[in-house]
């Protein structure tokens, strides 16, 4: 079996364990079980649990990323556009997999991989993007003048902090989606023209 194939195999049975029995109630022996790997073709492929889910979170976003540029991509007014975005973001979200990042952020105490872990999160492409979506909206006259940088920032930690708080909170679907509507109906009050 190749190595990349054999390193997705343990990772996907990994995650079944995961999203089974969360981070911390996942072991590697349990991984071991799920995917037919013995434990020393485990560590061939990853040094540890907590590579293995930071392999797991590198390939989630890049695939949300695939998801959300493709639907960016369409040649339309921008703010279409940031509602695509919350489309996109209310149906990723409903994902049990960004729980598992929460758990997984609250339990991890090595620097090292908080720091990989920011990496895969913060520098995607993304804030780009709505960087990029903003310009349109002011170069078409359809938002009005703004330093697009600070209002990306806004426009990211907000989904950020309602992403946050239903993974690690609240498990309301239907306010889930409100909290996401009311801030872009916000948001886009205060750049609309």
């Amino acid at each position: 079996m190749k190595k990349d194939i054999k390193k997705d195999l343990i990772a996907d049975a990994a995650m079944a364990c995961f999203l089974s029995s969360g981070y911390s109630g996942t072991s590697v022996d349990d991984i071991v079980r799920a995917s037919g790997v013995s434990k020393g073709g485990i560590y061939w492929h990853f040094k540890s649990k907590e590579e293995i889910f930071i392999y797991l979170a590198k390939r989630w976003v890049s695939e949300w990323n695939e998801g959300f540029l493709s639907r960016m991509a369409e040649d339309e007014p921008a703010t279409a556009k940031l509602n695509k975005f919350v489309d996109y973001f209310i149906e990723a979200s409903q994902s049990p997999i960004p729980s598992l990042f929460v758990e997984f952020m609250m339990r991890v105490r090595d620097e090292e991989i908080i720091k990989q872990m920011r990496t895969i999160f913060f520098e995607n492409p993304g804030p780009k993007v709505i960087r990029d979506i903003l310009l349109l909206g002011v170069k078409n006259g359809e938002f009005r003048e703004m330093d697009v940088v600070a209002a990306s920032e806004v426009f990211q930690a907000t989904f950020d902090g309602i992403s946050a708080r239903w993974h690690a909170r609240h498990r309301d679907v239907y306010l889930f989606r409100r909290a996401a509507r009311t801030a872009i109906n916000i948001f886009l009050e205060g750049v609309n023209r």
